[in-house]
């Protein structure tokens, strides 16, 4: 094959992973369109305690519902068939006490069906988790190889920088017609650690991993608060990056309030006490913006 082929066919298939990245859904949003009440993905991890998985996207579930999900790679292989298929465990036919240990006592007793769809990477393939309580209507599964393919598209374009830097200059570029970027931290990493206090996670390595999901599921929550030309984006250590541009200064208090609100589903009511929202100043540019929101 010429050269030149190669470069054409490479362009190609850049362009196409391009267009598909910018409609593929996040994880929240295919969640809600497919009437999911509580789904997670579980992500593999190798960690100098051994090989993990752990949750890394959540709708619909708590911090420590999130925590709690966080098991050895050889209690799923175990588990679980190798099949790239749904796999579903059920309390009429008591398949699920091997699970008890993933879930506080009253949402335990509250399961009818966990669906499981290992998908993505036989060796080490990552686990959609749909779990279905007693009062929610069953669920519809899409065919598992439609479901599958959907999922990796989420997984593999939802941190793509390019996407997100492109996003944030946009915004930006129309947000300084309005004012100077107004800069905030968003600090949860109190609310974090008091949700997790109790739950067993076996090192601090991997609890950073989950601190970091659980920020991650916050900053999902939030982001419709800020709406563009307003920025949000997930940082490191329990915080998220927040720009918003007014012309008169926002009432800080007022702010925090209704953000912690919308994240007592995730962090409890607690949230509306150690949620904290701290300026970090103005910033007349772009490039000082954008790196404020991307540095962690």
């Amino acid at each position: 094959m010429e050269t030149s082929e190669i470069s054409e066919k490479r362009g190609l298939l850049q362009k196409a992973q391009s267009v598909l990245a910018d409609v593929t859904p996040t994880f929240t949003n295919w969640s809600k369109r497919s009437g999911f009440i509580r789904a997670v993905i579980l992500s593999p991890c190798s960690t100098s305690e051994g090989d993990f998985y752990y949750a890394t996207d959540a709708y619909g579930l708590s911090a420590r519902e999130m925590a709690l999900l966080t098991e050895t790679k050889e209690f799923w292989m175990n588990t679980l068939s190798k099949a790239f298929e749904w796999q579903c465990f059920s309390r009429d036919f008591n398949e699920l006490d091997k699970f008890d240990g993933l879930f506080e006592d009253d949402i335990y007793n509250s399961i009818n069906k966990i669906f499981f769809l290992p998908f993505k990477n036989k060796e080490e393939p990552l686990i959609f988790v749909l779990i279905e309580l007693d009062d929610d209507d069953d669920i519809n599964l899409a065919p598992a190889s439609e479901a599958a393919v959907m999922l990796k598209n989420i997984v593999e374009f939802k941190n793509q920088e390019k996407k997100i830097l492109a996003k944030f200059d946009k915004n930006i570029d129309t947000g300084l017609g309005i004012s100077e970027s107004r800069l905030y931290i968003l600090s949860l990493k109190v609310c974090i650690e008091n949700n997790l206090a109790g739950v067993e996670i076996p090192s601090d390595e991997l609890k950073s991993l989950v601190v970091q999901s659980v920020t991650e599921a916050a900053q999902t929550i939030v982001a419709p608060l800020f709406r563009a030309p307003n920025c949000s984006n997930t940082g490191k250590n329990g915080e998220v990056k927040v720009v918003l541009f007014a012309k008169d200064e926002e009432d800080e208090q007022l702010l925090a309030y209704h953000v912690a609100r919308t994240l007592i589903g995730l962090l409890g009511t607690g949230a509306t006490k150690e949620t904290l929202l701290l300026s970090a100043g103005l910033c007349p540019n772009k490039k000082g913006t954008i790196d404020f929101l991307c540095q962690n």
